[in-house]
């Protein structure tokens, strides 16, 4: 990926970045998140900090670019199987944990509920295989 994709990328609204991470991650089916070896990054989703939620990512460069911007520069950027991230949305569910899709350094971003994300995938895995049937 170009540094100008990249850009291009990063200069969409956060819907339009929403939708191009979820058309990643289902052909990638591989994301990108915030480890420090203790957890994952978590962003405070309202002033009061009684919601937070996961950071993710359609790419490692747009993670690498949130890390050193964003000032989390003691979390690794680590992937993540997309499956296997789907069953994380379950416990995400039970947590009240909210889904960060990919913030821009600023912290912009698109929060979603975990359901609202796991129907929209598991929706677009159909899709899939009634084309593919």
């Amino acid at each position: 990926m170009t540094s100008k994709q990249i850009d291009e990328i990063l200069a969409k609204k956060p819907l339009k970045r929403y939708a191009y991470t979820v058309r990643t991650l289902l052909q990638e089916e591989e994301l990108w998140g915030l480890f420090d070896g203790e957890g994952w990054l978590l962003m405070d989703v309202d002033e009061s900090a009684e919601a937070s939620a996961f950071v993710l990512f359609p790419h490692e460069a747009f993670a690498e670019i949130f890390r050193n911007q964003a000032g989390y520069e003691e979390y690794r950027v680590t992937p993540l199987d997309l499956h296997e991230f789907l069953e994380w949305l379950e416990d995400f569910e039970r947590e009240n944990i909210m889904v960060a899709v990919f913030p821009t350094p600023d912290l912009e971003a698109t929060v979603v509920s975990a359901t609202k994300l796991k129907e929209e995938f598991l929706k677009a895995f159909e899709q899939e295989e009634d084309q593919e049937g």
